[in-house]
């Protein structure tokens, strides 16, 4: 531990059971970067502390102590705090990489690393706090010679001194410091109505850091737009490199996007690490989730560590409890997540003059108490487009409640009165909400009725069966307030404290969304030591990142950048989408990489975001079915398989549908994506067992009657029905016999009447030459058109008689043995 004097305490724990500390009278110094080496001996601790010098030198000091009793090395029974933990308050700095030798090494090597980002962390420092004096004293010259103001009284010889007296003016920075600084003294000029007045310079600068961030967002957005100059987005770099020094850590979290992602500069991964440390230890929210999530899945060069995430995470899980119970902040709303590509979710989202409002403010006005409750919902946390507006809220939750019909409605408005959030504090009225809400079946009532016994008539037994029957009833809120009592023992049946059961008390709390419930049982599962309690540091990690998304100051960032997008401003959209993008939210991934390909980014821009979606705990069905797309194009089909299949367990029928392609096409499936899929049995079968299940799955979730996995799956159904009939040893050579003896009778047919047409052809030439013959050497006989009508008959009527009767034999006899041979395909077929 480190005290604020900067002395070292180590405390330990006996063989005998006692624990005892000691005290390294160190005095560390602050801003240097200090190595410790810390080794235990039976009894003996040698505590060595190495400081590196601003000229690159080190100084070593070593301290000794001896306990004169055997030290317990039993690691396995606790666990190390490096940093600060929950019972004590962590060092505002660095702590880089550590390595611990459980039996001892002749030689331990630690180095400082990467030494390049640790000098240039150093150096920036340095300049920071050099800039900060610079701008210090031009504020102190700025008040010194401004004008009074005409709001402040003064006396008559005041006001004759300060205009004949001569102006001080001292110069309090170096030509080099004026070479050094000129930006940030020439901002400081641009916007002294900013910065003018009374009051704290540090909220005078941080209000300066946020214009200029807000000016480079729009200027790099133009530079995109107007395929970008370098010149002007290295003059936007230096202005938000000041913006950052003066404390405004959103300047830091895009200097850091611009360098990761490389937007509009080259890719420089060294200052994209110096940039994200420093939001990190300026403890902003956006620039914590940041680093949490590039340790957790060991992005752009940081190094995977779950523990490091889950310190980062921490942070950022106890900022949002302490958020959320500061519902007036206009700058907090809910996390939509809202695809830029999905049209019915973006006209959710037109706000106050779009249809789904007008609507339900019409309903709502006539009385409908779904549509009052709704509109308090969107005023309260400003969402769906909804500027946040407490008192039209209350307004709607007043009129909900006293219809006295709907339970939640009653519940909600009596929270108000009791804790007088938008409105006078009203404990009677709304006591007699909460308990003619939880008769009404109301189970948050319940835990309403809990808390007032808790925490205003301060009845812990009454509390203590309110917020158990609400926990019975699936409370998240009576979980975890039961998990409290069972942690502190302050349960009256039980009061001994029980820590296992307070765990999965907030466990199951956390499971349903609670935010404490979700910080509580990470802090037991990151350090295993409650009894019954593994220590799974995945796990909790998980447990924080998705707390964290539910972030009020995160949920107004993409709100900004949502409406950024549906005012037409698409590049600037694109730079908030990417700088939340940097912190692992799902959405705003999708949305980066989406508008990356609208605005034609060159592919690795789209591909960075497409990639990175894929690592979240519910990853983006569009990045998974994209990334597998990409990875076929490589020829990696083991890739390609791994993005589908995960696509698949999501719910996603194209990757269903790819995935059984790629089967259907010969490659080879891994056992691990097999036992994903759930389909290890079926693969033992056959190649086309497999390609079956799952497009028998993907007909699931495709909408309509002719689809794709539909088509597909009768075209194997035909050939299977096909491949049996053709194989089978019964029925075809049946097939085979029917066709055999349909070619010799349509041959032997035709045969037939070929015959009978050569015949009556020549029996009719026969005729006519002997009449022809008569003609020309007999009288004509007296009856001419008799004899011509005998003589005619075969070749007139008998001859077409014959062709159609063959025909309509042929086609019989034809049709009855088809339909013969297509009864047996679809007996087989069925």
């Amino acid at each position: 531990m480190l005290s604020d004097t900067g002395d070292i305490v180590v405390q330990v724990q006996l063989v005998a059971g006692e624990e005892q500390a000691f005290t390294a009278y160190a005095a560390l110094p602050l801003h240097t970067w200090i190595r410790l080496d810390i080794s235990f001996q039976v009894s003996e601790a040698k505590l060595t502390i190495t400081k590196i010098l601003p000229a690159g030198k080190t100084l070593e000091i070593t301290h000794l102590f001896d306990f004169r009793q055997p030290v317990q090395f039993n690691d396995t029974s606790g666990y190390f705090v490096i940093g600060g933990c929950s019972y004590m308050q962590g060092i505002h700095g660095y702590i880089g990489p550590i390595k611990y030798y459980r039996l001892g090494s002749e030689y331990v090597t630690n180095p400082l690393s990467p030494v390049r980002t640790l000098k240039e962390l150093d150096r920036l420092h340095r300049h920071c706090e050099e800039m900060r004096r610079v701008t210090e004293d031009y504020l102190q010259a700025l008040r010194q010679n401004r004008d009074i103001s005409r709001d402040v009284c003064e006396c008559f010889y005041g006001d004759i001194k300060r205009k004949f007296d001569r102006r001080k003016c001292t110069q309090t920075w170096s030509w080099d410091q004026q070479r050094r600084f000129n930006l940030t003294l020439r901002l400081l000029e641009e916007h002294q109505e900013l910065i003018t007045g009374l009051g704290n310079s540090s909220r005078h600068l941080l209000r300066l850091g946020r214009v200029i961030y807000q000016d480079a967002v729009k200027t790099i957005a133009k530079a995109e737009e107007s395929a970008g100059s370098l010149d002007l987005l290295s003059t936007i770099i230096q202005q938000l490199q000041v913006s950052s020094c003066w404390g405004h850590q959103h300047s830091s979290l895009l200097l850091a996007t611009l360098h990761l992602a490389g937007l509009g500069v080259p890719v420089d991964l060294e200052q994209g690490h110096v940039y994200s440390l420093i939001g990190g230890v300026s403890d902003d929210r956006l620039a914590l989730m940041h680093l949490g999530y590039k340790h957790m899945q060991g992005l752009d060069g940081f190094p995977k560590d779950q523990n490091t995430a889950y310190g980062y995470y921490a942070n950022i899980g106890k900022q949002t409890s302490i958020d959320r119970d500061k519902v007036q902040d206009s700058s907090q709303t809910l996390t939509e997540h809202v695809h830029l590509n999905n049209d019915n979710e973006l006209h959710t989202q037109a706000g106050e003059l779009g249809d789904i409002v007008q609507y339900l403010k019409h309903q709502a006005d006539r009385g409908d108490v779904e549509s009052q409750k709704t509109l308090a919902r969107m005023h309260f946390w400003g969402s769906n487009g909804v500027e946040k507006d407490i008192p039209a809220a209350v307004m709607w939750y007043t009129r909900s409640a006293l219809q006295m019909v709907d339970p939640t409605a009653m519940y909600d408005y009596a929270i108000l009165l009791l804790k007088g959030t938008g409105v006078k504090k009203n404990r009677t009225l709304g006591l007699e909400l909460l308990e003619k809400a939880a008769d009404m079946g109301s189970v948050e009532a319940l835990n309403g009725l809990g808390w007032y016994y808790s925490s205003i008539v301060k009845d812990g037994r009454k509390a203590f069966r309110y917020f158990e029957l609400a926990a019975q009833n699936g409370s998240s809120d009576g979980l975890f307030n039961v998990g409290v009592y069972q942690l502190n023992g302050d349960n009256p049946d039980k009061p001994d404290r029980n820590e296992t059961a307070a765990f999965h008390y907030f466990l199951h709390a956390a499971q349903r969304g609670h935010v404490d419930g979700a910080v509580q049982s990470a802090l037991f599962l990151s350090t295993g030591a409650v009894q019954g309690v593994p220590r799974d540091q995945d796990k909790a990690v998980l447990l924080l990142k998705r707390v964290s998304e539910m972030n009020g100051h995160l949920g107004f960032m993409v709100k900004d950048a949502l409406q950024t997008y549906q005012r037409g401003s698409w590049h600037e959209a694109l730079v908030k989408y990417a700088m939340l993008a940097e912190t692992g939210l799902g959405v705003a991934l999708h949305n980066a990489a989406h508008l990356c390909e609208v605005l034609g980014h060159s592919s690795a821009c789209q591909w960075r975001y497409h990639n990175y979606s894929t690592y979240n705990h519910i990853p983006q069905e569009v990045g998974l079915l994209r990334m597998g797309d990409y990875y076929s194009e490589l020829a990696d089909v083991v890739k390609a398989m791994y993005m589908y299949s995960t696509a698949a367990v999501h719910g996603s029928a194209q990757g269903l549908f790819n995935l059984a392609m790629l089967i259907e096409d010969g490659y080879d499936v891994p056992d691990i994506i097999l036992d994903q899929m759930g389909l290890s049995a079926a693969h033992s079968v056959s190649r086309s067992a497999v390609v079956a299940n799952l497009l028998s799955r993907c007909r699931v979730f495709e909408e309509g009657d002719v689809t794709p996995c539909s088509l597909v799956l009768w075209r194997m159904e035909l050939m299977r029905a096909w491949r049996d009939f053709t194989h089978s040893s019964v029925q075809l050579p049946l097939a085979g016999g029917i066709f055999a003896s349909l070619a010799v009778f349509v041959f032997a047919v035709l045969l037939r009447t070929l015959l009978a047409c050569y015949s009556a052809l020549y029996l009719s030439a026969s005729q006519s030459s002997e009449r022809h013959g008569e003609l020309g050497g007999q009288e004509i006989s007296d009856s001419p058109m008799e004899t011509r009508t005998e003589n005619q008959q075969p070749t007139v009527s008998h001859y077409p008689l014959s062709m159609q009767e063959t025909s309509d034999l042929v086609m019989t006899v034809t049709g009855v043995r088809v339909c013969l041979i297509f009864m047996m395909f679809i007996s087989h077929l069925l």
